[in-house]
Parts: structure tokens; C-alpha cells; sequence
């Protein structure tokens, strides 16, 4: 087990970056950005890289809606190489408000998409020829540049069939307030039935079980802080109890 942090940059970059060497001091294990309407996540770790020498960095996570698979793959092969190889790529679904109303995409199919732009992603940063697909077309190759293969790939699930899916095709789950009970009697089994139907077990697979916390002697206003401040930021993707 390792130990991360969620460090986004609120209102100061620079306080940010000096958390995050304050993390990476600590002996913390990694650390990720969220990506919602403030300043751009993938852009905020290559900030973060240049900052730190051992810590990995991570989106937790990209919507895969907000980029081609091209781009999101060259970006990210960009970001591996500047950070020696210490970047892990979490890509999601997000929401309809995100996706729709910021991005002017649309979710159609969530899982089979996810499925399909993971493979694109993937197979980019292999040096592989991209996979044909359905809602993404590309032969994008990387060029000038030395391939990812073992570039870490991500994938953020709170339903059984996404967890199945991360399970099967990605290195990591990345959850959100999910408590206890629901990561033993729903995340694993899941992700464990993705795993058996990739012909792989659990070892390797990290599950980045997100969750809020503080330090501090007044609990009552740390959970003041988060219902103020935290859950209308994120949105409430909240696992059921």
C-alpha cells in the first residue's frame, strides 16, 4: 500500500507546487490533479514535474470527452518524458453538465466509449497502430519522440460494469468517496471479474481509493468545510452506502 495525495491548485499555483514538495518530502507516494474548470490539469503536472524528482503525478481524472485520443496521448507521452517516466494517466467519464454543456460533446455509450478510446490511447503510446473505432477515428503515430508502453493507464469507475471494464483493460481504479463495505462487496468482486476476463489476477492493479481528509481537533468544522466547499466542487459522485 502507498500512500497519495489530491493536491489541485485552488487559488495560488505556486502554494500548490510547494505542497507538493512538501508531499514529495513527506515520503508520499503520488500525487493528482483534478481536472474541472479551473486551471488545466495536464498542464498543472508538467509544472509539478519540473518541481519534484520522485513523487509520480497523475490526473485524477481527464474526461476522455475533453480531447482526441490523439492528443491526449501525445500529450501525455510529453509529460512521461518530462517527469521521467513518473506520470499516471487516470482518464473518466465525467458528466453529462461537463461533458455536454462545457465540452459540447455527447456521453452515448459510457463504458464501450471508454473501451475504445482507452485502446487508442493505449496502442499510441505502444508505438502500435491505433485500433479502428466507432466514435474516434485516427492513425495517429507518435513521431520524434521515444514510445510510453508502459505508461500507465487509469480508469475512473463507480459502477460494476465501468469496474469490470478498469478491471480488464487499464493498470488502476480510481474511485471516489466510496466507503468500506461498498470497495469489498462491489469494487473488488468487480474488478476482479475484469481482471479474470483479461486472463490476469490483482497483482499490479492499484486501486486508488479517493477519499477526503484533515487533520485536525475540530472535526466539526472540517465536515463544515467539505459540504461548503469540497462536495459542490466535485459534484456528489458519491458511492452508495
Amino acid at each position: 500500500m502507498s500512500t497519495g495525495c489530491f493536491i489541485s491548485t485552488g487559488r495560488s499555483l505556486q502554494e500548490a507546487v510547494e505542497r507538493v514538495k512538501l508531499a514529495e518530502s513527506l515520503g508520499y507516494g503520488s500525487v493528482y490533479v483534478t481536472h474541472v474548470a479551473g486551471r488545466e490539469s495536464l498542464t498543472v503536472l508538467s509544472v509539478y514535474a519540473q518541481a519534484t524528482s520522485r513523487i509520480r503525478i497523475g490526473t485524477g481524472v481527464v474526461p476522455i470527452y475533453t480531447r482526441t485520443p490523439a492528443t491526449m496521448a501525445q500529450t501525455a507521452a510529453t509529460i512521461d518524458e518530462l517527469s521521467g517516466g513518473r506520470l499516471t494517466l487516470g482518464l473518466g467519464v465525467s458528466h453529462r453538465p461537463v461533458v455536454e454543456g462545457w465540452h459540447g460533446q455527447r456521453i452515448d455509450r459510457p463504458v464501450a466509449e471508454m473501451r475504445e478510446y482507452a485502446g487508442i490511447v493505449r496502442a499510441i503510446l505502444r508505438g502500435e497502430d491505433p485500433p479502428a473505432g466507432e466514435k474516434w477515428r485516427t492513425g495517429f503515430h507518435l513521431l520524434g519522440i521515444e514510445t510510453r508502453p508502459n505508461l500507465p493507464i487509469y480508469i475512473a469507475a463507480l459502477s460494476p460494469a465501468m469496474l469490470r471494464l478498469a478491471g480488464e483493460i487499464a493498470d488502476g481504479v480510481v474511485l471516489w468517496l466510496c466507503n468500506p463495505r461498498y470497495i469489498a462487496e462491489v469494487v473488488m468482486p468487480e474488478v476482479t471479474a475484469g481482471r479474470e476476463r483479461a486472463g490476469l489476477g490483482l497483482e499490479g492493479f492499484d486501486v486508488v481509493a479517493a477519499v477526503p481528509g484533515a487533520m485536525t481537533d475540530d472535526p466539526g468544522a472540517a465536515f463544515g468545510a467539505m459540504r461548503r466547499d469540497l462536495i459542490p466542487y466535485f459534484g456528489l459522485p458519491f458511492c452508495p452506502n
